[in-house]
């Protein structure tokens, strides 16, 4: 499972909270003024690179709530903007596909251009 170049403004949590996969890549989002990002939990493996966390309390969790153990997540080149410290715990697999990573510094102006009514286009069958 991927998500990639979201716009998680202020909706406070489950940007996704993951229990029991491997590997859920989440990259390239922008999270605005979130309780938690991305939580990983029941030995869940997650790989969180390249978002832009913005005012997040705690950008990534690997315990939460009522969740028996622990997550496994690996975060590498994020931007953490008057946001709390990730937490990681664990390794996970490389996603088995090429993709293009795009700079955290430039993800805010990247995803709110293609974010909201009106920016996506769709052709509907007749």
């Amino acid at each position: 499972m991927t998500y990639h170049h979201n716009f998680f403004d202020g909706s406070q949590t489950r940007h996704p909270r993951v229990r029991i996969a491997e590997t859920v890549h989440i990259f390239n989002n922008y999270y605005r003024g979130n309780e938690y990002g991305a939580a990983s939990t029941n030995d869940a493996g997650l790989l969180v690179e390249g978002n832009s966390f913005e005012g997040v309390k705690m950008p990534t969790y690997t315990r939460y709530g009522d969740s028996k153990e622990p997550g496994r997540l690996v975060e590498r080149l994020n931007l953490f903007v008057r946001s709390g410290k990730a937490q990681t715990a664990g390794a996970v697999k490389e996603v088995p596909y090429r993709y293009q990573l795009d700079k955290a510094e430039q993800i805010a102006d990247l995803v709110r251009a293609g974010a909201g009514v009106g920016k996506v286009l769709l052709s509907l069958p007749d």
